[in-house]
C-alpha cells in the first residue's frame, strides 16, 4: 500500500487562488506560481467581492457606484498578478456574492484540485479570508486547501522554494491521504522530509523503536528522495507537537491529513477539526490539508 501511495504522482492539473489582494493574500502567491511551474497547472485566481455589511439596504446610486468601484479596482489587481504569471495558463474571475458559495461554484466548474489561500485579509465589507469565511474554506473544500497564516515569515518571494517538509501520521485514514501530497511535493522539490508520529503517552524505548520503523516504513526504498527521510516520535497534544517540531527544524511546508466536514456538521464535528485548525492558524509555515 505505502509502495502504490508513494509512486503515485499528484495531479495538481487546475489550482484555484483565492484572492482579497492584501498582503496575506501576497503571501501565498508564490506558491501558486511554483505549483503551477512544477506541475503544469492552470490558475485561476478569484477575487468574490462580499457586501455583507450593505445587504438590506435599498440599491441607491451612491451604492451602486460603490460596487462598481470595488469592482473596477478589484480587476485592476488581477491585471498586476498578470505580470507575475508569464508562460503559465490562466483566468481570472472577478464577481460579487457570498464568498463560500461563490468559491465552491469556481472549484466544481473548473474542476479545481488544490485552493491556495492567505488566512489573513483585510478588515472591513470587503474581507474575504478573515475569520468564518477563512474557516469554511478549511473545512468544506472538497479538495486540498494551501493555507499561509499570519505567523508564517519571511518575504512573499523567498517561501516558494520548498526545502523541509513535515508530514505528521497517525495512521489513520485522513492522515494516509495526505502522503501521496508529502512524497510527490518532496520529489518534485528535492526536499527533506520528516515524518511524525505523536502519542498520547510515553512508551517504553523498545515500542518507540518499533513506531518509527512502522513510521519509516510508509516510505519505500524506491521512492524517488534525495536524501533519507527522517522520523521523529513525540508525546504529548498533537496539535502543540507538529506546532513545536515545525518551528524546531524550521520546516517550510506542513502537509497534513483532515477529516472532511460537510456545510451541515454540527457543533460535535466542528469540535473535532480543533486540531488541525489550530495548526492552520498558528504555523509558522505553510500548511497542505489534504481531505481524508
Amino acid at each position: 500500500m505505502a509502495t502504490q501511495l508513494a509512486s503515485k504522482r499528484v495531479s495538481l492539473e487546475n489550482v484555484l487562488f483565492a484572492t482579497d489582494f492584501s498582503r496575506h493574500s501576497n503571501a501565498a502567491f508564490p506558491f501558486v506560481i511554483s505549483i503551477a511551474r512544477k506541475y503544469g497547472s492552470t490558475v485561476f485566481a478569484a477575487h468574490v467581492h462580499s457586501f455583507a455589511l450593505l445587504e438590506g439596504l435599498p440599491p441607491t446610486v451612491e451604492l451602486q457606484s460603490i460596487a462598481a468601484q470595488a469592482m473596477k479596482e478589484a480587476r485592476a489587481s488581477m491585471e498586476e498578478l498578470e505580470l507575475h504569471l508569464s508562460g503559465i495558463p490562466h483566468e481570472f474571475i472577478v464577481c460579487q456574492g457570498d464568498i463560500w458559495d461563490r468559491l465552491s461554484s469556481i472549484v466544481e466548474t473548473k474542476d479545481v484540485n488544490l485552493i491556495v489561500v492567505g488566512t489573513h485579509g483585510r478588515a472591513g465589507a470587503s474581507k474575504l479570508l478573515m475569520g468564518s469565511v477563512a474557516e469554511r474554506i478549511f473545512r468544506q473544500a472538497p479538495c486540498p486547501v494551501l493555507t499561509v497564516g499570519p505567523n508564517v515569515s519571511g518575504e512573499p518571494g523567498s517561501i516558494a522554494d520548498i526545502h523541509t517538509i513535515l508530514y505528521p501520521t497517525d495512521f489513520s485514514t485522513e492522515s494516509m491521504a495526505a502522503f501521496p501530497y508529502a512524497i510527490s511535493l518532496a520529489q518534485e522539490n528535492r526536499a527533506r522530509l520528516y515524518l511524525l508520529q505523536v502519542i498520547p503517552n510515553r512508551v517504553a524505548e523498545s515500542m518507540e523503536a518499533s513506531l518509527r520503523v512502522c513510521v519509516r516504513a510508509l516510505v519505500p526504498p524506491e521512492a524517488n528522495l534525495w536524501c533519507e527521510p527522517k522520523v521523529f516520535i513525540e508525546t504529548g497534544d498533537p496539535a502543540e507537537k507538529i506546532l513545536e517540531l515545525a518551528e524546531e527544524l524550521a520546516v517550510d511546508l506542513i502537509v497534513l491529513g483532515t477529516k472532511h466536514v460537510s456545510r451541515f456538521a454540527g457543533t460535535r464535528t466542528h469540535l473535532g477539526m480543533a486540531t488541525s485548525y489550530k495548526i492552520v492558524r498558528q504555523a509558522i509555515c505553510p500548511v497542505l490539508s489534504v481531505r481524508g
